[in-house]
Parts: C-alpha cells; structure tokens; sequence
C-alpha cells in the first residue's frame, strides 16, 4: 500500500522530504525489548565500549517510540485497520518482528517478498564473500562496535527462541552478567520501551509456518 499524505495529515516526523517519503515501501524491523536492551549494554562495557566510546545506557536513544510515531505516521488507524481487514499482499503495514525472523529466516524473508511483489532467493539470507564484508564493514565503520555479530557473520540460520522468562528470572540474568545497578538500568529501560513494542507487534506480518 502506499501512502498518500493530504493537507490535513500531521506534520511529517522524519527529516526526509515527504514526496521522497511517499515513494518508499518501509519495512519495519522490531525486537523484543528485554533481548535488545541488554544485547545492546554490552557495548557500554569493555571490549566493546573501546570501539563505541560509549558507557552508558540512555533510554530515550532506543528508538522504540519514535518508531511509532513514525510507523503511525505512515499508517493511521484508519488505513491500519482496512489493510488488516483486506489482508492482500502489498496492502498492509510491512512490520518483522525479530523473534520470527531468528525462528524461520527463510519464511519470513519469504513471506514479506511476497508482500512487496519481489521473488525470493535463498541467497538472501546468505553473504559468504569479502566483496560483501568489505562493504558491510565500509557502510558501519562510523558505528564502529555495535554490529560486531552481524558483521561478522555469513549468513542468517535459524535460531529458536529462548523459553518465555518471567521479570525475576531476566533481572537474576542480568545481575550475574551486569551487576546490581546495572541490572536496574536495564530493567528501567526495558520497561520503557515495553509499551510501544507492544504496540507495534500487534501489526507484524504472521508468519504462515509460525501460527
């Protein structure tokens, strides 16, 4: 589906022209919050905090509800509703969540082809050269230490998810790995974050094989 923006739609969140804007299919990329968090904390605290020059957790640079305010930009509740209700590929908001995505790489790359009307190739979820390395590494150099993992992998496999954990059991988790003040920090944030994830993965794409 793509947006049409009037003279009565709200002033555009992005710094992008909306013209440019309108042109575009966005793909929305989301993550639980209590796996984010914490991932992203590591780069706060040595080795990586060398390469990030960064030590600490700012709750309001996380992106979750900026995210929302830019994906109900996009999609008001009017148009979230009748896209939900028509259910056609290319008529719906386009929203992963990272959960499906680590459980069924190849589905739900799949899947959301098929919505934005391109064919899939397994070769998607692979890129095994130094040509692509390279490239990576040349685009990412600024965010230097936050996409290690990523950029040092081959390809995407699956990943089952972990078992649902309760609150006690994360904050016992983080404590072991992060100490006590630490272990708050992040729960501070989990939680601040956890209403606008929760939002947004009301609109993911259902995954066929998943549901």
């Amino acid at each position: 589906m793509q947006r049409h923006f009037g003279l009565n739609d709200p002033p555009n969140p992005t710094l992008l022209p909306t013209p440019i804007l309108a042109s575009f299919r966005v793909v929305f990329l989301i993550r639980d919050p209590s796996a984010a968090v914490p991932s992203l904390y590591r780069c706060f605290l040595p080795p990586l905090s060398a390469k990030t020059e960064d030590h600490h957790l700012d709750p309001t640079e996380l992106g979750y509800r900026e995210l929302r305010i830019f994906f109900d930009y996009l999609y008001p509740s009017d148009e979230k509703r009748s896209s939900f209700e028509d259910g056609e590929p290319g008529d719906r908001p386009l929203l992963i969540d990272a959960q499906d995505l680590l459980a069924d790489p190849s589905m739900t790359i799949s899947t959301l082809c098929r919505h934005l009307g391109i064919p899939f190739s397994p070769t998607m979820l692979e890129w095994p050269g130094k040509e692509d390395h390279d490239f990576a590494f040349a685009l990412f150099e600024k965010y230097a230490g936050y996409h290690e993992d990523a950029l040092n992998s081959t390809s995407l496999r699956p990943n089952p998810p972990k078992t649902c954990r309760s609150r006690e059991e994360e904050d016992a988790e983080w404590k072991r790995k992060y100490g006590d003040e630490a272990a708050k920090n992040i729960r501070s944030a989990v939680n601040a974050c956890r209403d606008d994830y929760e939002y947004l993965r009301r609109f993911r794409l259902k995954i066929p094989d998943q549901y």
